[in-house]
């Protein structure tokens, strides 16, 4: 009988350590785990600036008293400008709008049968929508929306010492793709291809050439650079 007690005793006293071997671990503070790393919050407004190179050519055809000229016009130009846009980030994806406003300076001469001339384009700008996904800085995405511009064409009838500006401002509309950098907090780098497509300008003389009527296809590609700040 006492050696039953002694030995219950014995796994009793041994119990008992354990469990306060136990809690004296529980005391032990064990270090705080590492903190992973916040994402990139595309989330806010930016502004910035933006230059680039345009390319392509449309069609024009003047018809009326004077022979019918047919022409090409070159549409290459370098550009620059400005751009505004807001973020919102869900996740990965990131959902924005954007304008921009670029001058440039595309020109083109024709020369026909009793009548000459000239085709130009001074500015240009878009307002766009843009769906995004993002990869912590980097964020792919895509952009389309309506672009806006204007057309000067100048008539001349070579030695007769009078012409004719005929303007058109147009409404058109653009799609296309791009990349963005986080390359700090605030400053963002970009770069976009981009398709731009007016339609077809038809236009007609005021008066100094009468019954001369014409028609213009209006589509350019362009490539830019951008650099922005994030508020």
């Amino acid at each position: 009988m006492k050696k039953l007690l002694r030995t219950g005793l014995t796994g009793l006293a041994i119990l008992l350590s354990g469990a306060a071997s136990a809690a004296d671990l529980r005391k032990i503070a064990l270090p705080p785990a590492p903190e992973l790393p916040a994402f990139y919050s595309w989330t806010g407004f930016y502004a910035g600036v933006q230059g680039g190179y345009a390319w392509g050519d449309s069609r024009v055809r003047i018809a009326g008293a004077f022979a019918p000229v047919s022409f090409r016009v070159g549409a290459d130009s370098a550009f620059g400008g400005a751009h505004a846009g807001f973020n919102y980030q869900l996740g990965g994806i990131v959902l924005g709008i954007e304008g921009d406003v670029e001058a440039l300076n595309s020109r083109s001469r024709f020369d026909g049968i009793g009548l000459s001339g000239r085709v130009s384009q001074d500015w240009q700008a878009s307002a766009r929508a843009r769906l995004g996904l993002a990869f912590d800085r980097w964020m792919v995405y895509g952009t389309g929306g309506a672009s806006f511009t204007e057309y000067e064409r100048r008539v001349f009838a070579p030695g007769a010492g009078f012409g004719e500006r005929l303007t058109s401002a147009r409404t058109g509309w653009n799609l296309g793709a791009g990349v963005n950098f986080a390359f700090t907090d605030h400053l963002i780098l970009g770069a976009e291809y981009r398709y731009t497509d007016f339609g077809r300008n038809r236009f007609a003389s005021s008066g100094a050439f009468p019954g001369l009527t014409g028609s213009q296809e209006l589509s350019s590609h362009s490539a830019r650079a951008s650099v922005a700040y994030k508020f």
